[in-house]
Order: structure tokens, then sequence, then C-alpha cells
């Protein structure tokens, strides 16, 4: 008897700690996009639970999603959020608001924030917790909440390996190569003219 009431309080702890994260893979009837989200629940803010999460779509439109339980702004309104995973240093974001809803809002993924958005992805395969610190464009109102991450990395996988994120290291661009050997080339090219002047004034001893 004791030892199945044991098994069973085993079997609720381990329910509850990996319970907070949950995830979907839903088909739109009409277009066909595929659509995958993972989110999990974290601190309560009045009476209802503040998320954190991910979702991307087949589009490969990638979005990080916060949901803090507090009317901000309003619709579509642009708000700052930032994210610490346990002891790294905090990342920030520049976001909006849903525009159904003046209690949650996004991250939406773009050429120059995507290798942050992916640091935050693979810090939180990693950690044990993330806080988040959401404010209003004039940071006159600021939330704060955490979320446990246990569960994050099995219950994100769909999501990451939708849009390739959360890898140790993202694949260039190919735009962003053609950029990186002009630098490089601009740069060799700095370098033997400072050598041309410099030689220009050396006494040779």
């Amino acid at each position: 008897m004791r030892s199945a009431v044991a098994l069973s309080l085993t079997l609720l702890i381990s329910t509850t700690t990996s319970a907070n994260w949950f995830n979907e893979h839903t088909i739109d009837k009409f277009d066909g996009v595929e659509t995958h989200r993972a989110w999990g629940f974290g601190d309560v803010i009045g009476n209802e639970y503040a998320t954190y999460g991910i979702r991307c779509d087949s589009r490969e439109k990638l979005l990080v999603t916060v949901g803090f339980a507090t009317e901000l702004e309003d619709y579509n309104a642009p708000i700052s959020i930032a994210f610490k995973v346990d002891n790294y240093d905090p990342i920030r974001f520049q976001g909006q608001l849903f525009s159904n809803t003046k209690k949650s809002g996004f991250v939406r993924a773009h050429k120059e924030n995507l290798p942050m958005l992916n640091q935050l992805i693979l810090q939180s395969r990693k950690g044990l917790q993330v806080a988040v610190r959401v404010s209003n464009e004039q940071e006159s109102q600021f939330i704060d909440y955490t979320v446990p991450l246990r569960g994050f990395s099995r219950f994100s996988k769909g999501t990451r390996d939708a849009c390739g994120v959360g890898t140790v290291r993202m694949p260039m661009t190919a735009k962003d190569k053609s950029e990186l050997l002009k630098l490089n080339q601009q740069l060799t090219d700095i370098k033997q003219r400072i050598a041309e002047i410099e030689a220009k004034y050396s006494t040779g001893f």
C-alpha cells in the first residue's frame, strides 16, 4: 500500500513539473499553412498565468511570444521585451502587442535580430528559468515574471526544426557571405595602403 502511494506521489510530482510546457501543430484548412507552437506557463499575475513561447509556420515566420496577464497600452502597440536566462546576460528586443489582446505580445524575427533570437532559444534549451521584463514604449510601466524552462527543449523541438533556430551556429546567408567578402577585401586594401604610406617615411633603420 505504501509503495503504491509513493508511486502515485512520484507520478504526480513528475507530471506537475513537466506540465507547464505544451506544444501544438495545426494546418490551416484554407491555405494549408502549418503552424508549430510551444509555450510554457510561469508566474501567476493577478489570477492568470504569464507565458513564454515560440511559434513558427511553414512560411518560416518565427515569433517569440510573451503573455503577461496585464493590459499594456493599446492593440498592436510597440513594446520592449527583455529576457534573461539563468546567469546569461539579458537579451533585449523591440516587439509589439497582438491585434486582439493587450495582455500578450511578440517579437517577430528579421535579419537584424535573428542571431539574438537564436541565442535566446539556444539558452532556453540549456537553462532552468527565464526572467521576462515587458514595458511600454515610454518605459512608464513594467511587468516582470519568470517561466521555468524544464520541458522547453522537448516541447519546442518541432517549432525549432520548422524555422531552423536554436542551433549552436546558424548558417550564413548568401547576402551576408557576399558582404563579408567585400568587407574583408576592403580591409586588405586598407592594410596595404597603410603599409605604403608608412614605407614612404621609413628610415630603413
